[in-house]
C-alpha cells in the first residue's frame, strides 16, 4: 500500500464557490435578524398604542363616574343631617328632653291639610306664647341674621321658650304634632307674616302649616317647628 498517498486537492474554483456561499449565508443571517428585530418593534410599539388608547378612554371613563360620586356625596350629607335631627327628635321624647326635633323630606305622606289655613279663626290668642316652645331652623349662614331679628321679635310678642338651629334644606313651612296644637301654628304663621310686613327685606315668603302627628306621635305638646329658606 502506498504510503505516500496525496492529500485532497481543492481548486480555486471549489474556493471560490465554497466563498460566496458562506458570504450569501452570512448576508442572510443579517438580513433575517434585521427583519426580526423591525417586526419586534413594530409589535411593541403597537403594543404601547393600544395601551395608551385603553388608558386614554379609562380616564374619560373615570370623569363622569367622579361626577356621579360626588353628587351622591352630597346627597349622602343632606341624609345624615336630616337623620341627625331626626336623632334629635327621638332624644327629646325621654322624660327631660327638648321639644322633638323632625327634618321630613317635602315629599313624605302627612296627613291631608283643611282648606283655606291663613283665613281660619283663631282662638285664644293671648294663651299661644305662653305654652309654644318654638325651634326655628334656618338653611344657610346667611339666613341666620333673619332667624335672630324674628326670634327677637317673638320675644317681644310674649314667647319665652325659643331656640334656633342651622340645618341645611330648602323647606317653607310650620310644623305641630298634636291637634290641640294648630291654632299656636296658625298664629305664629300670623306672626311671622306680621314681622316681613314691617321687615326691610324685600323677600315674600309663604309658610305652609303642616300636621306631622301622625309620623312623630311622641313630640312634645305645644313644640312647633320652623323651618325657613329665607
Amino acid at each position: 500500500m502506498d504510503k505516500d498517498a496525496s492529500a485532497p486537492i481543492v481548486t480555486e474554483h471549489e474556493l471560490r464557490v465554497l466563498i460566496k456561499a458562506l458570504t450569501k449565508s452570512v448576508e442572510y443571517i443579517h438580513k433575517r435578524h434585521f427583519i426580526l428585530t423591525f417586526i419586534a418593534g413594530l409589535l411593541i410599539g403597537l403594543g404601547a398604542g393600544f395601551l395608551i388608547a385603553n388608558l386614554a378612554n379609562m380616564n374619560q371613563k373615570r370623569a363622569p363616574n367622579a361626577e356621579v360620586l360626588l353628587k351622591k356625596a352630597d346627597e349622602t350629607l343632606q341624609e345624615l343631617q336630616q337623620l341627625r335631627s331626626v336623632m334629635n327628635s327621638l332624644n327629646a321624647a325621654k322624660p327631660g328632653g327638648n321639644a322633638e326635633k323632625t327634618a321630613v323630606p317635602e315629599r313624605e305622606s302627612i296627613a291631608p291639610q283643611r282648606k283655606a289655613e291663613g283665613v281660619e279663626t283663631i282662638k285664644d290668642i293671648a294663651a299661644y306664647p305662653a305654652v309654644s316652645k318654638v325651634h326655628i331652623h334656618y338653611a344657610r349662614q346667611e339666613d341666620k341674621e333673619m332667624a335672630v331679628a324674628f326670634s327677637d321679635f317673638l320675644r317681644t310678642q310674649g314667647y319665652t321658650s325659643l331656640d334656633m338651629e342651622r340645618i341645611q334644606h330648602n323647606w317653607r313651612d310650620i310644623r305641630y304634632f298634636h291637634g290641640e296644637d294648630r291654632q299656636a301654628a296658625l298664629f305664629l304663621q300670623k306672626q311671622f307674616n306680621d314681622f316681613f310686613a314691617h321687615s326691610i327685606s324685600s323677600n315674600k315668603i309663604n309658610l305652609k302649616i303642616k300636621y306631622l302627628g301622625k309620623s312623630y306621635p311622641r313630640a312634645q305638646k305645644g313644640s312647633l317647628e320652623m323651618w325657613v329658606h329665607f
